[in-house]
Parts: structure tokens; sequence; C-alpha cells
């Protein structure tokens, strides 16, 4: 298993945007509107919304491809803890001053959480947070390292 090194502190990084898998010809994606998002944090957002019952059904989305500093317990240093605080703060940022979330599912995790691409009025979430250096790029099997 690879191990992806890269500063807390780092700053910005200039990541190339990905494509929005969305807009690919047959893509089976679920459309939402961000009131209906919360960030768990960075890379974890939950989706609440009405059943046809009337049920609120509530399902948590893991980005693929990205990773976001923990906070809590989860975080492996009080600056990875630190910068994780920041991180959830700007997605809600990005949340509310959004208005469309798409995303493209692809099965769950080991978690439970529902693996997918997303998007906030196109743009890939991942990418949105990368730009302000909350997020990172995963290789193949590989973790950010937050402290280092």
């Amino acid at each position: 298993m690879g191990v992806l090194a890269l500063g807390a502190c780092g700053g910005a990084a200039d990541f190339e945007k990905p494509a929005n898998l969305c807009e690919t010809e047959g893509a089976r994606c679920v459309s939402a509107s961000v009131r209906d998002l919360l960030a768990v944090d960075g890379d974890t957002f939950e989706l609440r919304r009405l059943s046809g019952s009337g049920r609120e059904e509530r399902v948590r989305l893991r980005l693929i491809g990205w990773d976001s500093p923990e906070t809590g317990d989860a975080a492996a240093c009080a600056a990875e803890d630190a910068l994780g605080q920041k991180t959830e703060a700007r997605a809600r940022e990005l949340f509310e001053a959004g208005s469309k979330v798409t995303f493209l599912p692809e099965g769950p995790d080991r978690y439970g959480r529902l693996r997918a691409h997303v998007y906030l009025d196109g743009d890939h979430v991942g990418w949105l947070l990368s730009r302000d250096g909350l997020a990172r790029p995963l290789e193949e099997g590989g973790q950010v390292d937050w402290c280092g």
C-alpha cells in the first residue's frame, strides 16, 4: 500500500480540474439540492431527503479519489484536527453558496458509505477544496499524511 506524503500546511495546490463524469452520456448520476447535503468532513457528506412515503432517508457519500484531513479522535495529530475543522467549515461554506449537487455513485466502501464522484454546480467537490489546500487526490490504495 503506497502512501502519498504531503504536508498539512503546504497551502493551496494546483491540481488539474477533474472532468465532470455526470456530463458523460449515459452516466447514472443523481441530482439534489445542496440544502439536502451536510458536510461530515471534507471527503464525507450526508445526503438527507424525504422518501416517497415522507420518511427522511440519510445516505453517507464518500468522495472517490480524494482525501481531506480528519477531525477529533480520527485525526493523527493536532495539526490534522485543526485543518480538518477548517476543511469541514469550508465545505459547509461551499454548499451554502452553491445550488445543485450531482453525484455518480459507485457502490459502498468498507464503512458502508456510498463511494461517489460529487459535484457542486458542476465542479468536483474534492477539487474545490484542494484549491484551498484542504483536499488532495489519492494515489491508488494510498493515503495522505496531513501531519508531515
